[in-house]
C-alpha cells in the first residue's frame, strides 16, 4: 500500500512539472506539496511587460525590468513570496507552509498572467516580419 501511495505521489509530482517552450521562451512550474515555484525565461524586450504586469498585481513592490534583483516580501493580504528578476527571467517562490490555500491560489492565477503577458507579447514580436522591404 505504501509503494502504491508514493508511487501515485510521484507521478501526480511529475505531471505537476509543466514545461512550456515555445522559441525562446521557457516557462516551468513545480507545485509539490510544501512549495509553488514559477520560472520563466524570455527575450530581455519583454522584460517591461512582464514588470508592468507583477508592479500592478502586487503593489508592495516595485520591479525594474533592467536590473537584478531579489525580493522577498509579504503582501497585505498576509501572502509571503519570493520574486527573483533579471532582464529575460523570472522566478516566483511560494512556501505552501508559511501561507493559505487563497494565498497559493493568487499566487498561482498571477503567475498564469505572467505567462499568458510573456506568450502574447513573445508572440506579436515574432509575428512581425523583421525585414520589410520593397523591391
Amino acid at each position: 500500500m505504501k509503494i502504491k501511495s508514493l508511487l501515485i505521489s510521484q507521478i501526480v509530482m511529475i505531471a505537476m512539472l509543466v514545461s512550456c517552450h515555445n522559441g525562446g521562451v521557457s516557462i516551468a512550474v513545480k507545485d509539490k506539496d510544501d512549495s509553488y515555484r514559477f520560472k520563466a525565461r524570455f527575450d530581455e524586450d519583454l522584460s517591461p511587460y512582464v514588470s508592468e504586469f507583477l508592479n500592478e498585481h502586487i503593489s508592495t513592490m516595485r520591479i525594474d525590468p533592467e536590473k537584478d534583483s531579489k525580493i522577498i516580501t509579504v503582501l497585505p493580504d498576509q501572502t509571503r513570496l519570493t520574486v527573483e528578476s533579471s532582464p529575460g527571467e523570472l522566478m516566483v517562490y511560494l512556501d505552501k507552509e508559511e501561507n493559505s490555500r487563497d494565498s497559493y491560489h493568487r499566487i498561482k492565477n498571477l503567475c498564469e498572467g505572467v505567462k499568458d503577458v510573456i506568450l502574447k507579447h513573445d508572440k506579436k514580436k515574432n509575428s512581425r516580419p523583421e525585414n520589410s522591404r520593397a523591391n
